[in-house]
């Protein structure tokens, strides 16, 4: 196939795709049945209708011959009962006839020949019963037949050879014609009276009938392969979603616990439904906490000792590839040891045995897992030369787990053990674990230990809460290993996920194709015997699609029982419509050629062709777009330049799709025809016919109507029967009621008005009146062509109402799939998740390197955390949350993780920000004018160009550079923060917790290059690395409170954005050593101050006499501009307000109270 992606399907039975094709809609729908394969599925549904159509011929025939026999019997008085023989014969032998096309495994040419004798038994059945009494009365032969229509009927609609393809049905309704025609002519031979121009109309009356009977047929295989292209497409689209919510699934079912799952997924439907109901959104203080309690479980957390050595040692690359090497080996051993990993902040990797099911050996096999990292650690060290051991801590006790934040969640535990746990690791041996009696109770005697270290005796933490501690060395060999038990959490490992594209288009249409078969059976065709054979074949599966239909419908009138489904069908489009006018545009012209044949005045012609000519109109208006699609391709944004075509295309498509313009013009176009059909009727002077037939009377003539003929103006009104079921776009009611208004029209005329000629013309049955004989021509079509078309109208409305429960079942999976995705999309950046679920190798490495990325932490501190529970924090979080979609442009600010009371973010990574599936992030409302004054405090920076040159505009002293905007993005989110923490102390947010309302932010930014990825092999978890990470955490640790702090090369980029910063001190690093430190600078109501600005009134004021501090290392940026000589006072002006001795100390010691850092602090 053209088309290689397995998820996209073509809607090609949808309005605007048929309606733009240029080919004819039947044949475009057999191109795509042939494509698709799907010939057989609509060779076995035509099967299914014949079988159908079959009982339903018999049952018409039955009704039709019991009807006559009875009307015979009432109306004749001397009847001559060999008359009604032939209608007897064709009671009895009809069933016997059509049930040998209902065996299994008949044939296309028996069915043919079957079709080929019930077609000629009916018609000649038809001719012999006058034939019969002629002869037993010796009265003139008849030169009327009575049911040469419904034999057409039953030829082009409900007689096997109809169901199949090609010319055969066409040739037998000729075939049939031609025997009709050819006995009227022979019985005007018999009685001397031929009359050829009589002939010549009976011959174009035929013509017409089979010229809009095989119409119908067109029609009908037009709706049979739509309603499979329908189906088929529903079934793919079903598959396709299976598929696509497997794979979304396994995906998340490696990152969190089933019922974790669920319970967001049931959130997120409830937020979606409110947000499709306009609820308002969730407002803090009514945010779900989704926690889940767990008592008994045993928590391991591993640090790598010397990590932040490997940071400043190794590429950033090298490093990631380490952590990966050991995080698969990890996984792999948790996996094996019935632990699950929860995360890793860096070099560090914790986990859980027990969740999200309790099992008694939780404490072992956190243990062995813990010894078998260990040993993987080593092992690694070893064979890449590196200096690198873990430090771990065991602990057993309960904890919460879940999820916090309104987006980019990790799965995550909270606790006093957690915390325990922390402290059990930071006061271990590398090599060793550490564990606590607790934990050390649990285990049986397998296992070497010793008592706990000196750090953990004297932590205040673990003596505070009674933790004695122990440190297992090593298990005995002779140990048995846990069972394997039955592992009820889904381990699906990311390899179930990590799957090719490459071959599930063709799988996909494969399996469609197989259960289209499948589709088929259940597919309705119809009340009939055939429903009964086919259930027991279906008993098994317990459902029937046709039961399902019959409890939302009401069978007599046929409509729906809910009306807003009855007037959505109602609304389709039609597109047969244009069609449908050109057939009775021909019908119109086979009037006007009647009327002239039968010698009309010429007052009645020029009406005629008058009606004619607006009939042509409006078939040109109805099939203007299509004829404009010849040669123009048609889009809904190509619309014709010329007003006059912009208009004839919209009427056209108002045609096709507007129930409100298809009925008045379906009532209109028939009414037309009527009145042609009637014409030379009305225009008739009734007392000179009424004259002229007396006195043919009288001179014992055969009387014949001077103006019109009784049986032509018959032939005409069952023409205009006959078209009022080839519009399918009208209500059957609507059609029903407009025939019954013709019907009863023209019957009032050959009853009442004009009965003095119709009563004198020519008879169907010998002995009844002409009258009467008219009346049941008519009145017998009509039986059969709305039995007919309410079949039809049953089959198209069952097949729209299965549409509506596929549709209804799509929402409900793609509202699970969408749930599924708002999770991914608040778990991995969409194109990581893509990665993960089409790559190939389950333990490949993803990264991507960014060569400047601003990362800040921020550590929420200065509260009492004993009283400050996970509510608390889940607000905050969610507050800091909400404030991302501020920050959705192309700098966009990435959440990476929330490690306790730390939220850590990064921008510059280049991620998806084009996609937003968080719907659970409440709309942002317009800002006010204060909002808008805090976050103007900067100067808009105007760059020369996007590109990555050195031709900036500039701003204050230095060049502005565009991939420096990260660090002003990120410093004016960091700035956001603090004025949320602010409000959160200010308007008593918490005041229930009195302990909060002194909590304060310490912010750290750093920027440079990071590495971004995945490791790891299950719960993949998207995370930075390198040494701009650990200085951002450096110094959001070592930082003041409700005070950004930057490093060096930081605050040099916040300058060159007019953004002052002062020097605070040489801060201590680890691993690192001493660095320069610096403090954005911020007014009282928590806006910048301006750089220049600043410089200028120090300069001026002369007030601060400031010695400058060598600095131990050359500085990483030199601006553009400055000559050799100047370069070191350039790289001294971050200096050049640095404090000496005891201002220095007063200033930490004002500072580490906790207020913000003004410009008159120093």
């Amino acid at each position: 196939m053209a088309n290689e992606n397995p998820y996209y399907q073509e809607d090609v039975v949808a309005y605007r795709s048929l309606s733009t094709v240029k080919e004819l809609e039947w044949r475009h729908l057999k191109d795509k049945c042939q494509s698709l394969r799907l010939e057989m599925a609509c060779s076995h549904l035509r099967e299914l209708a014949l079988m159908s159509n079959v009982v339903q011929i018999i049952w018409h025939v039955e009704l039709l011959m019991v009807s006559h026999v009875i009307l015979l019997l009432a109306l004749v008085k001397d009847i001559i009962l060999v008359t009604l023989v032939p209608y007897f014969v064709v009671m009895l032998f009809t069933p016997f006839i059509m049930l040998f096309s209902m065996q299994k495994n008949v044939g296309m040419n028996t069915n043919k020949i079957i079709s080929w004798l019930m077609a000629l038994f009916l018609t000649s059945m038809d001719l012999f019963s006058d034939i019969l009494g002629t002869i037993h009365s010796g009265a003139a032969y008849p030169t009327v037949p009575c049911y040469e229509h419904v034999v057409l009927v039953s030829v082009y609609m409900t007689l096997p050879i109809a169901f199949y393809e090609g010319n055969a049905v066409y040739f037998l309704g000729m075939a049939v014609s031609i025997v009709y025609l050819g006995y009227v002519f022979y019985m005007q031979h018999l009685n001397d009276q031929v009359s050829f121009y009589l002939l010549a109309s009976y011959a174009i009356y035929l013509l017409t009938l089979n010229l809009i009977f095989s119409f119908l047929t067109v029609v009908r295989d037009y709706s049979l392969r739509r309603a499979i292209l329908s189906r088929y497409q529903l079934i793919y689209q079903n598959i396709v979603y299976q598929l696509v919510m497997k794979k979304e699934n396994a995906l998340l079912e490696s990152i969190l616990p089933r019922r974790m799952i669920r319970t967001l997924q049931e959130e997120i439907c409830s937020r979606i439904e409110d947000q499709d109901k306009n609820f308002t959104p969730h407002t803090a203080g009514s945010r779900k906490l989704f926690l889940e309690p767990y008592p008994d479980v045993s928590i391991l957390v591993a640090d790598m000792v010397n990590y932040t050595h490997l940071t400043t040692t190794l590429e950033a690359p090298q490093l990631v590839e380490i952590l990966h090497d050991l995080f698969v080996s990890f996984d792999l051993a948790a996996n094996r040891n019935r632990a699950m990993r929860i995360k890793f902040l860096g070099d560090a990797y914790n986990c859980v045995a027990g969740i999200p099911n309790y099992f008694p050996a939780h404490a072992s096999c956190c243990v062995d897992q813990a010894l078998e990292m260990i040993h993987i650690t080593q092992d690694i060290s070893s064979r890449r030369k590196l200096d690198i051991n873990l430090r771990i801590g065991v602990h057993s006790g309960e904890v919460f787990a879940g999820i916090i934040g309104h987006t980019k969640w990790q799965f995550d535990i909270w606790s006093k053990d957690v915390d325990i746990t922390n402290r059990l690791e930071s006061s271990g041996l590398p090599g060793m674990v550490h564990v606590s009696q607790m934990t050390m109770s649990m285990l049986d005697e397998h296992y070497i230990f010793r008592e706990g270290t000196e750090a953990a005796k004297n932590d205040p933490i673990l003596q505070q809460a009674g933790i004695r501690t122990f440190l297992v060395t090593s298990r005995l060999p002779d140990a048995v290993e846990p069972g394997e038990l039955e592992d009820e959490l889904s381990n699906a490992s990311i390899t179930s996920c990590r799957l090719s594209y490459g071959g599930y288009y063709e799988e996909i249409q494969i399996k469609a194709q197989r259960e289209i078969m499948k589709e088929v059976e259940q597919m309705a065709v119809g009340h009939c015997f055939i429903e009964w054979r086919r259930s027991r074949s279906t008993k098994k599966k317990g459902f029937n699609e046709e039961y399902l239909f019959s409890n939302q419908i009401h069978l007599v009138p046929g409509v729906f029982r809910s009306w807003k489904m009855e007037w959505a069908f109602h609304n389709l489009p039609d597109l047969m419509m244009k069609y449908s006018m050109l057939i009775v545009l021909c019908a119109g012209l086979a009037i006007l050629c009647i009327n002239c044949i039968e010698k009309a005045t010429y007052s009645d012609l020029l009406v005629l062709v008058g009606f004619l000519l607006v009939l042509l109109i409006l078939c040109f208006l109805a099939g203007y777009k299509k004829l404009r699609l010849q040669w123009k391709r048609h889009t809904p944004l190509s619309q014709p330049s010329c007003f006059l075509s912009r208009w004839l295309l919209r009427i056209s498509e108002r045609i096709e799709d507007s129930l409100s313009v298809r009925v008045p013009l379906t009532i209109v176009i028939l009414l037309l025809l009527y009145v042609m059909s009637s014409q030379t009727v009305f225009s008739c002077d009734v007392a000179k016919l009424e004259l002229g037939i007396i006195e043919a009377h009288l001179h014992n003539e055969k009387s014949y109507a001077e103006c019109f003929g009784p049986w032509t103006v018959t032939y005409c009104v069952v023409i205009v029967l006959s078209l009022l079921f080839v519009i399918s776009g009208c209500p059957l009611l609507i059609k029903i009621i407009l025939g019954l208004l013709i019907l009863g029209l023209h019957l009032g005329s050959v009853h009442f008005y004009y009965g003095f000629a119709f009563e004198r013309s020519e008879t169907t049955d010998l002995g009844l009146k002409s009258d009467y004989a008219h009346t049941w021509y008519l009145v017998a079509l009509f039986i059969v062509l709305v039995l007919r078309e309410r079949h039809v109208n049953y089959l198209r409305k069952f097949s729209y109402f299965m549409r509506v429960c596929y549709e209804e079942a799509h929402q409900q999976t793609d509202d699970k799939l969408r749930s599924m995705k708002i999770i991914m999309a608040n778990i991995l950046p969409c194109h990581v998740a893509q990665v993960f679920k089409v790559r190939r190798p389950h333990d490949q490495l993803y990264y991507e390197n960014f060569s400047k990325v601003a990362v800040m932490f921020a550590s929420i501190e200065n509260f009492n955390a004993d009283t400050a529970g996970l509510r608390i924090l889940h607000e905050i979080i969610c507050c800091f949350d909400d404030l991302l979609i501020h920050y959705e442009t192309r700098y966009k600010i990435e959440k990476i993780k929330v490690m306790g009371w730390t939220y850590m973010v990064a921008c510059g990574l280049e991620t998806d920000h084009y996609t937003d599936f968080s719907i659970d992030i409440p709309v942002t409302q317009r800002e006010t004018d204060s909002e808008v004054r805090r976050r103007s405090s900067v100067l808009t920076v105007h760059f020369g160009s996007t590109e990555d040159d050195e031709s900036g505009d500039t701003v204050s002293q230095p060049y502005a550079q565009v991939q420096d905007v990260a660090v002003l993005v990120m410093t004016e989110f960091a700035l956001d923060l603090l004025r949320i923490m602010h409000d959160i102390r200010y308007n008593y947010m918490f005041s229930e917790y009195e302990t909060f309302l002194t909590g304060s932010l310490k912010i750290g930014i750093s920027h440079g290059p990071v590495m971004a990825g995945v490791v790891g092999l299950s719960k993949p978890h998207y995370d930075i690395w390198g040494h701009t990470v650990n200085m951002a955490s450096r110094m959001c640790s070592t930082g003041l409170l409700d005070n950004i702090q930057v490093t060096r090369h930081t605050a040099k980029v916040l300058r060159q954005f007019n953004i002052r910063c002062h020097y605070r001190a040489h801060t201590e690093v680890k691993g690192v050593g001493k660095v320069p430190t610096y403090l954005v600078v911020l007014g009282p109501d928590l806006t910048f101050h301006d750089h220049d600005q600043e410089s200028m009134n120090v300069k001026d004021s002369k007030s601060w006499v400031i010695d400058t501090i060598s600095l131990s290392f050359t500085p990483s940026y030199v601006p553009p501009w400055t000559s050799p000589p100047e370069e070191d006072e350039a790289e001294g002006e971050l200096e050049e307000h640095e404090p000496e001795g005891d201002e220095l100390e007063e200033s930490q010691q004002e500072r580490q109270k906790g207020g913000v850092l003004m410009t008159g602090d120093v």
